[in-house]
């Protein structure tokens, strides 16, 4: 048999945004091709970043390039029926003291994009929307509204997209990938999951986000030059989710995302789901480093130690933060709500949050997808589109140097998001309240 007539082959690794898309949209692009998605559950899997009741869905950035990328994404999620039943176009609210409401309106205005973005008083925005009557205003000046960005229903439509993959022929396999199999030259072929299965295949991806890092230092501790270094930062954000009664569904059911962030409140909140919760998540991230035994450096992950990577053992002063922004956006009316669940939500930070989208350039057969950095899940339309064009050599030079393994850091797409602060000393603020409780 020739080379050329020998049968294409994909190993994805995390079926979440990155993920998916590339699954779904490898599939199309080569239907006689082998695919193989691999993530620890059933899809989708509840571990994963995008695995939430909503995310947000918008085009308003500071960055003029990510701008134009989440107009072609927007486009989908309100064209494309496979998208389209999942998003909500609530529209947004943006309180923040930087000025970015008016860099945003005009990237709109430079990009020739017509739009109904506008800067308000607080004032104003109180006559628009009468339901934030007791919002904290103290520190506002400009208030940024777009009613045509909103939401997508999270979950669901990862699940969507990674069943139409399977459809067209994607082999979906549940398991945790503890190793990446490298051949006497050093070249990436495959993969071994808990248990000692092992699969091969000619190419394999890297979009399982926060546990990158981990992975490539488990496999193959001995080689410094293929390792994340600074490259990836596993970082996290803490969510609350509010079950609303009948009065609450009627009376909020009209609002619009709502994004605070001055005066110390630092948060979101969501419209309401179909499944009647209404999101809290604080805009203040958190890293968790600690020294891999074997590569001897630190590395930031979830705490995969912990059952469900710990996302469910939320310390009380990140309990107390989400408590902070519910009182920040909803003043008085917050007292009403409880908390019902709480999350902690992992992702894979780059230092000036572009997305990396690269081969990996010292180890051959090995790609890298992911660097969502808290801003990634809007592209799940198009980001696979990306990567196709990467493993087909297609991918235009400066998306290559952009989102290239060896870049310059220079930037910031989020850069309010980076973290400043680790769990560890999170934690420790409670055991220390714990232990003060039980002497006093």
């Amino acid at each position: 048999m020739s080379p050329s007539a020998v049968k294409p082959s994909y190993i994805i690794v995390g079926a979440g945004v990155f993920g998916s898309s590339t699954a779904y949209h490898l599939a199309k692009a080569l239907p006689s091709a082998s695919i193989t998605l691999i993530d620890r559950s059933p899809f989708p899997c509840p571990l994963a970043a995008s695995y939430d009741v909503n995310k947000i869905v918008r085009a308003d950035y500071g960055d003029k390039f990510y701008m134009e990328l989440a107009l072609r994404s927007q486009h989908q999620w309100r064209t494309n029926p496979l998208y389209s039943q999942y998003f909500h176009e609530s529209g947004m609210v943006n309180i923040e003291g930087s000025g970015l409401g008016r860099r945003m309106i005009q990237n709109y205005v430079d990009l020739g994009v017509s739009t109904k973005a506008a800067v308000i008083g607080p004032e104003e925005l109180k006559k628009r929307y009468p339901l934030f009557w007791d919002t904290d205003y103290s520190k506002a000046k400009d208030c940024y509204v777009d009613p045509q960005s909103g939401w997508a229903e999270a979950a669901s439509a990862v699940k969507t997209v990674i069943q139409t993959a399977v459809d067209d022929g994607v082999e979906y396999v549940e398991g945790t990938v503890t190793k990446l199999l490298f051949d006497e030259q050093g070249n990436c072929f495959g993969v071994e999951l808990n248990g000692g299965r092992a699969i091969e295949a000619s190419n394999v991806i890297l979009s399982m986000g926060a546990g990158i890092a981990k992975l490539i230092a488990d496999s193959s501790p001995e080689r410094p030059d293929i390792q994340v270094d600074d490259r990836i930062i596993g970082a996290a954000v803490v969510t609350g989710l509010v079950k609303l009664t009948p009065s609450q569904i009627e009376e909020y059911k009209d609002m619009p995302l709502f994004i605070h962030r001055v005066g110390g409140i630092s948060g979101e909140a969501y419209p309401p789901t179909p499944e009647k919760v209404m999101k809290f998540c604080r805009d203040i991230s958190f890293s968790n480093f600690y020294k891999h035994a074997k590569l001897g450096q630190m590395i930031s992950t979830p705490p995969f130690e912990q059952e469900n990577e710990g996302q469910s053992n939320v310390p009380k002063a990140l309990r107390d933060e989400i408590q902070t922004v519910m009182k920040g956006i909803w003043g008085r009316q917050a007292d009403g709500m409880e908390v019902d669940s709480y999350r902690i939500c992992w992702d894979a930070f780059t230092p000036n949050q572009d997305f990396i989208i690269s081969a990996h350039p010292r180890c051959n057969r090995l790609f890298i997808a992911t660097g969502g950095s808290f801003h990634g899940w809007k592209f799940l339309p198009i980001i696979g589109e990306y990567v196709v064009d990467l493993l087909q050599n297609k991918l235009a030079p400066d998306l290559a140097q952009r989102w290239g393994w060896d870049r310059a850091q220079d930037g910031a797409a989020q850069g309010m998001l980076k973290p400043t602060r680790d769990l560890k000393d999170l934690e420790e603020i409670e055991n220390r309240n714990v232990s003060c409780d039980s002497q006093c």
